[in-house]
């Protein structure tokens, strides 16, 4: 029983000094993520790789109050990185194998889309934990189906929030931020000479 109660105490003790990884997402709001009113899609089918291993990766970055927040960055941004490709393309299709250049001609995939995903995140509350700024980085590189680099694509959303905004939603500066990097992903995208050769 002593033991027990000094575990407790210990982990009360390590929660208290370097305090704690609440959970939040960045999953997009997927009305939000649309191209310009009158933006014509690429006529191009395009194949994207996000690795099953990125999908499972777990980051921690700062909060308020002393606490951190933790979140899946690919799992949770992949339905909006879907939706936004397929703003900007006819059609697009998830890949297994980028390597498999005879796999994807035969599918009929001319671009291959892989993208990096980094974030950070920050807070000006002394006594809230969910973040009030938080930044979401895409680079995308872009490939034909023979792997030949065509295009690498950057864009950096911002998503910002105050106390009386997220007490009902925690997650909300990265839910802005993610909205802003795949809208500005769109746009991007469609304004690339190279991928509309």
């Amino acid at each position: 029983m002593n033991r027990l109660l000094s575990l407790v105490f210990s982990a009360m003790a390590c929660v208290f000094l370097f305090g704690c990884a609440h959970p939040i997402t960045m999953n997009p709001d997927l009305a939000v993520v649309a191209a310009p009113a009158g933006a014509a899609p690429i006529g191009k089918k395009v194949g994207y790789h996000m690795p099953d291993a990125l999908r499972s990766v777990e980051l921690t970055t700062p909060g308020g109050g002393g606490d951190k927040v933790r979140y899946f960055p690919y799992r949770d941004i992949e339905p909006g990185f879907y939706k936004a490709l397929s703003e900007a393309f006819t059609s697009v299709t998830k890949v297994q194998n980028p390597k498999d250049a005879a796999a994807l001609q035969a599918d009929g995939i001319v671009l291959l889309i892989t993208p990096e995903v980094t974030t950070s995140s920050s807070s000006d509350g002394a006594f809230t934990w969910p973040p009030t700024q938080f930044t979401v980085r895409l680079v995308c590189a872009i490939a034909d189906a023979n792997g030949r680099p065509v295009e690498t694509i950057r864009v950096s959303g911002e998503g910002a929030a105050t106390f009386g905004e997220f007490k009902s939603n925690f997650s909300l500066a990265a839910v802005r931020a993610s909205n802003d990097a795949l809208v500005k992903l769109i746009k991007a995208l469609g304004e690339s000479p190279a991928l509309r050769k």
